[in-house]
């Protein structure tokens, strides 16, 4: 089990989230596709390839024209994404009018993210409101047909592999466990509760490809875990319950669409734009890029996702999830990354970029925050560039009494010593080698983070908090837990 937790982790960490989902929707509908030709589903096979290309390259186009409009560079992957979704929930049209239709609802879903924003943030999943627009105008409906039990286990595995990349399978189990709930409470009220009915609810419903593909969007998801599972539940409500006003009836799209909302409302409600000041060379092969803002509400140790648009982008995307290193309310920030000789696109244009030039984030969210008790004693192990979450607690720590376990390959390699001298706090260096080391007053450990290095300066009652690359983050939190830690929190730099 241990070597397939590591093999997956190895291989979602070479794919973006966003690629992701574009390959999990494409083994969908070619699942889909291969059920027509078998005669198992009914729609022509013709038709279906004919929407979905007439749907994507809509979407794409429309995305681009917005984009352009509107002064934005467009993000391809996400309309690529909308349009790969709508033609899973659209039947495939019959007449040349269906295929116009599909195309319109293709724009409207585009269009809303620029047109339905709220000071330069969007609010609402494109492909959810596109379909609510649709029904509304009467343009179109979708029938949600990848309900269907044939393509359960293949939607399953997709929504699985999505939600474990981005760390969201809780949600889509709150979710799950008061949709199904509701649905057999509300069956079983009707005298018609039965093990067929059971197995019809779960299978012909699009529940697991709600749950893995759009309520967990991360644009549209709420900052905090716990606002999540409020979401969840909410949308897990409205999706079973037959509520109508007028022509208006409540569909899974709708009560995205009001879930959405309130995560909206959650959230930073504005766009976040950074100006480049200059990067700092950090250890070996990392640097640190100073952004000036208007003054940003976060919490110390959570992230912001940084969208950097630029020509001949590799498979890695325009988009990275950053640490944010700074104090909250403050009118500068840091993110810092590591650049190897074979770094991707998006590294070599940010380490290019010129003072004065823009880019946009386009979410803070994050629950790798410090305890409310100021009087709890911590423990940060940091892994590489796992550091960065740990400088901006030691900006506000405001008294705290705090240790740090900072691992690395080579005591040249650490980040922010500079930081570190100044700030209140005690370090352990865990490195194979035994080079001297920057403060006098700093302490050597010899090899890897084990149980022992963790119980040697482990406070009694302390939270620790785990931050680095995937391996080394589940291999500390295992001996974190074995060393008698009362709680251990873990931030990732899954894929960085």
């Amino acid at each position: 089990m241990k070597e397939l937790q590591i093999w997956t982790d190895a291989l979602l960490g070479k794919v973006t989230m966003y690629r992701l989902v574009i390959y999990g929707l494409l083994a969908i509908g070619l699942s889909a596709l291969g059920l027509m030709l078998s005669g198992y589903l009914s729609y022509s096979p013709t038709a279906f390839l004919l929407s979905t290309v007439l749907i994507v390259v809509a979407s794409y186009a429309s995305n681009k024209l917005f984009g352009w409009l509107f002064g934005v560079r467009p993000y391809a992957e996400s309309a690529i994404i909308t349009g790969l979704i709508l033609a899973l929930l659209f039947m495939p049209p019959h007449n040349v009018m269906g295929y116009i239709d599909l195309i319109l609802v293709a724009v409207f879903a585009n269009a809303s993210k620029y047109i339905l924003v709220f000071r330069g943030k969007h609010i609402f999943n494109p492909a959810a409101v596109a379909i609510v627009i649709a029904a509304v105008s009467g343009v179109a409906y979708a029938t949600w047909w990848i309900a269907t039990p044939a393509l359960i286990p293949v939607t399953i595995l997709v929504s699985l592999l999505v939600l474990y990349k981005i760390e969201k399978i809780q949600i889509a189990l709150l979710f799950l466990a008061v949709a199904l709930t509701l649905i057999f409470v509300q069956t079983m009220l009707r005298g018609s509760l039965s093990p067929a009915v059971i197995i019809e609810s779960m299978t012909s419903w699009p529940l697991f490809f709600f749950a893995g593909i759009m309520l967990s969007e991360p644009l549209t998801l709420a900052p905090r875990r716990q606002q999540q599972m409020i979401v969840a539940a909410v949308v897990g409500v409205l999706v079973t319950t037959d509520l109508h006003y007028g022509s208006l009836s409540m569909t899974p799209a709708l009560a995205l669409v009001i879930g959405n909302g309130l995560s909206f409302w959650y959230g930073i409600r504005r766009g976040i734009t950074l100006r480049f000041v200059t990067h700092k060379k950090q250890g070996n092969d990392s640097y640190e890029f100073v952004f000036d803002t208007a003054p940003l509400q976060f919490q110390p140790g959570q992230y912001l996702e940084l969208s950097l648009p630029h020509a001949h982008a590799d498979s890695r995307g325009i988009r990275r999830v950053f640490s944010i290193i700074g104090r909250p309310g403050e009118e500068q920030l840091s993110l810092a990354m590591r650049v190897p000789e074979k770094a991707s696109s998006f590294k070599h244009a940010l380490l290019a970029m010129k003072s004065g030039q823009t880019v946009h984030a386009v979410r803070v969210a994050g629950d790798f925050v410090l305890p409310d008790d100021p009087a709890v004693p911590i423990l940060f192990v940091a892994g590489g560039v796992g550091i960065t979450p740990f400088i901006s607690f030691l900006m506000s720590a405001n008294g705290r009494r705090l240790k740090l376990i900072y691992a690395v390959n080579d005591v040249s390699d650490m980040m922010f010593v500079d930081q570190l001298r100044q700030y209140d706090v005690d370090v352990v260096v865990a490195c194979p080698s035994a080079a001297t080391l920057p403060e006098k007053s700093w302490i050597h450990e010899s090899g890897r983070v084990n149980e022992e290095i963790i119980k040697r300066h482990l406070p009694t009652g302390a939270h620790v908090y785990v931050s680095g690359p995937p391996s080394m983050v589940k291999a500390v939190k295992a001996a974190a837990i074995g060393a008698g830690a009362t709680k251990v929190h873990t931030d990732l730099f899954s894929g960085y």
